[in-house]
C-alpha cells in the first residue's frame, strides 16, 4: 500500500473519530514525510526529560494555531523545546511560553535529541477523544492593541467579527467558505454589527454584497505589518462573537477562548469529524454544518435561529 493511500486512509479514521487507528496512518502525509530521513529520532512518545525536542510546522496557519497547544505538554514532560514556523506566526505565539525557542522556516536547531512534525505531536501524545487537550484560552492579545481597538469599535450593538473566504490557492478550500452574501439574514438583526475580519482573498465580494447589507471594515492598517493576526486578536477581545467558515480565524478564536460559530460544508475537514454541534478541540466554538452539499442557506438559517434567540429578540426580528 502507497505512503498516499495510507495517508488517505488515515485521514478517514481521523475523521471518524478513531484516533487511535489513524494518528500513525496520517504520518503518511508528504509534509511529515520530507523529515523521516533525518539521523534523529522521530519523536513516539519518548522519555523527554532534558531532551530537545525540534518540533517543525508542516502546514498552514490555523493547524499551526490548533496544535501548537502541545508544546505546552511537550515542556510539562521536561523537554526544551524549538519551533520553526512560519514568521509571521512567531509575534502571535511568543505569549504561548516564555522557554520556547523560535527558528524560521525551514531552520533547524544546531543540536536536538528528537524532531517530530507539528501534527504528529497528537499521535506522539497518543491522543483519544476523550484525552484532547481542549484548553480554553492558550494564546492572548497584546493589551496595547486591545486598547486601541476597544476604543475604535465602541461598545454600542451586538458586534459579530466575519470572515467568509479561506485561501482559495488551498485544494481544501473547495465547498468550505460561504458567499458573503449569506450572512445578510444575520445583519437584518436589530442591533447586531457585522464587522469584516476578512484580509486578501475575498474582498471584492464587499462591492458586490446584497443592498441594504451593512458591513463594518477595520481599515489599510488592520493587520498590514509582517506579523499575522495580531490586531485580529485584539479586535476579537471586543466583539461578541465571531462567525467564520472553515479558516484560520477560527482556531485563532478558540485559541483566545473567544466565542465562534463555524460554517461547515457537508462533508468537513477531519479535525470537526462528520456530526456534532461543539469540538472537543475548542471549548468555545459552536459547529453550524450543512444538511447535504451546498447547503449554506440552512447553515445561515440555523445560525439567525441562534442568534434571534441568543439576543432574546423572538418576535423583534424584522428580517
Amino acid at each position: 500500500q502507497s505512503a498516499g493511500a495510507r495517508f488517505n486512509a488515515g485521514v478517514l479514521q481521523l475523521q471518524l473519530g478513531r484516533f487511535e487507528a489513524g494518528w500513525s496512518l496520517y504520518d503518511n502525509r508528504p509534509s511529515a514525510l520530507a523529515t523521516a530521513g533525518w539521523p534523529q529520532a522521530w519523536w513516539r512518545g519518548e522519555d523527554l526529560r532534558d531532551k530537545t525536542l525540534f518540533v517543525h510546522c508542516e502546514q498552514g496557519l490555523g493547524d499551526a494555531i490548533q496544535f501548537c497547544r502541545y508544546l505546552l505538554l511537550a515542556e510539562a514532560r521536561g523537554a526544551r523545546v524549538v519551533l520553526s514556523l512560519d514568521d509571521r506566526l512567531r509575534r502571535l505565539l511568543r505569549g504561548l511560553s516564555p522557554t520556547i525557542r523560535f527558528v524560521g522556516p525551514g531552520e533547524k536547531p544546531e543540536h536536538f535529541d528528537f524532531h517530530c512534525p507539528l501534527l504528529s505531536l497528537p499521535g506522539a501524545f497518543a491522543t483519544t477523544l476523550e484525552t484532547i487537550p481542549g484548553m480554553t484560552r492558550y494564546l492572548s492579545a497584546e493589551p496595547e492593541r486591545v486598547a486601541v481597538w476597544r476604543q475604535r469599535l465602541g461598545t454600542e450593538g451586538f458586534r459579530i467579527g466575519i470572515c467568509w473566504q479561506g485561501n482559495p490557492n488551498n485544494a481544501q478550500d473547495v465547498g468550505r467558505s460561504p458567499p458573503l452574501e449569506m450572512f445578510a439574514p444575520l445583519a437584518a438583526i436589530p442591533g447586531v454589527r457585522l464587522i469584516s475580519l476578512q484580509k486578501y482573498h475575498g474582498l471584492e465580494q464587499l462591492a458586490a454584497g446584497p443592498a441594504g447589507m451593512s458591513i463594518e471594515q477595520l481599515g489599510e492598517e488592520f493587520d498590514s505589518g509582517p506579523d499575522a493576526f495580531i490586531d485580529t486578536a485584539a479586535v476579537m477581545e471586543s466583539l461578541d462573537l465571531v462567525i467564520s467558515g472553515d479558516t484560520a480565524i477560527v482556531h485563532l478564536a478558540g485559541a483566545l477562548g473567544h466565542p465562534a460559530w463555524v460554517a461547515l460544508r457537508h462533508v468537513p475537514e477531519w479535525r470537526w469529524l462528520l456530526s456534532g454541534a461543539y469540538s472537543p478541540w475548542y471549548p468555545t466554538l459552536r459547529l453550524f454544518r450543512q444538511s447535504h452539499r451546498g447547503d449554506w442557506a440552512g447553515v445561515f438559517a440555523a445560525m439567525r435561529a441562534a442568534l434571534v434567540e441568543l439576543r432574546g429578540m423572538a418576535g423583534h426580528d424584522r428580517a
